[in-house]
């Protein structure tokens, strides 16, 4: 991951859109404790993309004694809980072109049901200490197709000291534009049986 990238200016994540899209998670497994937006410099072709570094903190693990260390599971919910307030940023200030017809209400509905990681890999270069970390997550590509978004993001995971690293396809299924679809065909397939 390319944590060497230019900005023109950084912007906190308000308390409340965290609190708002971390709220699927229990309590005690909320780890993404704060974050910041990285806008590109201006004239950059990445107006799109994002880019956001977030604190973390696991004080307790959720499923696990102590390991002493940050450990895949905890990547994973890491990543999703990053990648949730970096989409629901991008919503909000209307940066994220392939959604565009998105608003947050919608993307509350949706972030659970819609969402699929599709191809994911993690590499840990260096143990990181779960208990106080940093993370950075960005979206490389993004794309709209046939009723999908597949979204291509890198993210690290580190301390002073570990590292670790990850590559994640999300891929965002339009589920309401199914169900619309299949309530035509239905709606059609009626129409033909009353002619």
């Amino acid at each position: 991951m390319d944590t060497n990238r230019a900005f023109s200016r950084a912007e906190r994540v308000s308390k409340a859109l965290l609190e708002r899209f971390l709220s699927p998670y229990k309590a005690d497994c909320q780890y993404l404790k704060s974050a910041q937006f990285y806008y590109p410099p201006d004239g950059s072709p990445e107006k799109s993309m994002g880019f956001i570094k977030g604190d973390f903190a696991i004080e307790e693990s959720c499923y696990i004694d102590d390991t002493g260390h940050f450990n895949s599971v905890e990547f994973n919910i890491c990543y999703n809980q990053i990648f949730y307030v970096l989409i629901a940023y991008l919503l909000q200030n209307h940066l994220l072109l392939e959604m565009s017809d998105w608003d947050l209400e919608l993307y509350k509905r949706r972030q659970l049901s819609d969402f699929l990681i599709t191809r994911f890999s993690s590499t840990f270069r260096k143990p990181v200490d779960a208990s106080a970390f940093q993370g950075m997550l960005s979206i490389d590509k993004c794309a709209a197709r046939s009723g999908l978004v597949s979204v291509k993001t890198s993210c690290a995971f580190y301390d002073e000291n570990g590292w670790s690293e990850g590559q994640v396809t999300v891929c965002v299924v339009d589920t309401a534009a199914r169900r619309a679809k299949e309530a035509r065909q239905a709606q059609s397939a009626n129409y033909s049986l009353s002619s």
